[in-house]
């Protein structure tokens, strides 16, 4: 036992030793407030010393692809915000700070009209579901600081965003005019990409991304995009075998060049059905733009709106807003009522189709027993041949009967939601 305690005041006075000594260095010279304080100030003099500011590749969602933002930093902890969705000259400046959380943390802190529109959760830019909008951030993490480059993630959200340096030279309107003429090219829904002799790969385009089925894993892969001066950047690679693609640049004849080994991308030329009954275009009438006898039957409806008190707003095919459920059909509004007359859709081929009257939503049957079944039931109710200026842009399509019970009658749509009274 003596033996033991021997040993165990050997080992006591060592570690003694050993705590009081003053020979062991710190791990790290300086303390963590101290380090962070000095990242932060890293951060702020790149972002200040860029003075034509930052381009900033912002994403939301996934789903709704990516945007171009400008932002400027001054010294004085303010920034200025410029974006594609404001007119010409448009800008906005607010209060930033970086701030430690976590590591360095860029905050817009305060209300930017011009920046925050990407995260403001009453949906200004009608591209999500209110309560959520865009599903931006406005706290960004910085993931990686150099001189002509920043790497952001959103605290909330979680989406990567990447700011490069912006030249000196550079405008900031021209390149969004630029952007928005690169923009107009994509004037189709759908896109071939040929490679090695392999089926086409279709991608179909909707807001700022495309999609493609993956045959390997019988999936659906969605692929966000944003546009550049140069063409469409994706946010991640389209993948086919050991080749990816990450950049498409426009080529001649309304075909795009691609960063992948020899692969080429042309567009596929929906069909005048295909673009007539596409869920997301609405197509509207006009008054007076129509035949004789086609007229009398929308003069129906147009009684049956003014015995309620009330004016034809606009009638269209295209999908309810307010009844997505119910899927594409006639769309009207009369005064400040809004329903929707369902036909059932048969196309027979490219050019031409038939509508059958099926139902109604709860307004559309009032409206319907009124006199819009003349519409319905009437003169939209039978076999049509489709006819425009431009199949690849058109500024109408003509809805020319067929059938025996109106052969010859014809009705002109107009691209976008309208007044039906041409006059208004």
């Amino acid at each position: 036992m003596k033996k033991i305690y021997n040993i165990l005041f050997v080992l006591l006075a060592g570690l003694s030793f050993v705590a009081c000594s003053n020979e062991v260095d710190d791990v790290f010279d300086k303390s963590s407030a101290d380090r962070i304080q000095e990242a932060i100030n890293a951060d702020m003099k790149l972002l200040v010393d860029a003075p034509n500011g930052w381009l900033m590749e912002y994403y939301g969602a996934s789903k709704y692809g990516g945007y171009n933002m400008f932002v400027k930093f001054n010294a004085d902890n303010t920034v200025t915000a410029a974006n594609e969705f404001f007119e010409e000259g448009a800008r906005a400046t607010s209060h930033f700070k970086l701030e430690q959380s976590q590591g360095v943390l860029l905050s817009f802190d305060e209300y930017n009209e011009i920046f925050h529109i990407f995260s403001d959760p009453d949906n200004i830019l009608q591209v999500g579901d209110k309560g959520k909008g865009f599903e931006g951030d406005f706290e960004f993490r910085v993931i990686k600081a150099e001189a002509d480059r920043f790497e952001l993630q959103g605290k909330k959200h979680g989406q990567k965003i990447v700011m490069t340096r912006v030249a000196e030279d550079l405008n900031w309107d021209n390149y969004f005019k630029a952007v928005e003429d690169m923009e107009k090219l994509l004037s189709y829904k759908s896109y071939a990409i040929e490679f090695g002799g392999e089926a086409p790969l279709t991608i179909v385009k909707s807001d700022r991304t495309f999609t493609y089925h993956d045959a390997e894993t019988d999936k659906d892969v969605l692929i966000p995009y944003i546009v550049t001066d140069q063409g469409l950047k994706f946010k991640k690679p389209i993948v086919i075998g050991t080749d990816s693609i990450n950049m498409l640049t426009p080529a001649a004849d309304e075909t795009w060049k691609t960063d992948g080994k020899g692969w080429t991308v042309n567009y596929v030329l929906p069909t005048l059905v295909e673009q007539l009954t596409d869920p997301n275009t609405f197509w509207s009438f006009k008054k007076g733009k129509m035949s004789k006898k086609a007229a009398a039957y929308f003069a129906k409806a147009e009684e049956a709106s003014a015995a309620e008190g009330e004016d034809v707003i606009f009638i269209a095919f295209g999908v309810n807003p307010n009844a997505t459920n119910l899927g594409w059909g006639i769309f009207f509004r009369s005064g400040n009522y809004m329903g929707t007359l369902l036909p059932t859709v048969t196309p027979i081929d490219g050019t031409h189709l038939a509508l059958a009257m099926k139902g109604y939503d709860g307004n559309g049957k009032y409206y319907y027993n009124k006199g819009y079944n003349y519409l319905s039931s009437g003169i939209l109710q039978g076999t049509f041949e489709l006819s425009t200026d431009n199949p690849k842009n058109p500024s109408y399509i003509r809805l020319t009967r067929t059938d025996a019970n109106a052969p010859g009658e014809w009705m002109d749509v107009f691209p976008g939601l309208d007044y039906y009274d041409a006059d208004e």
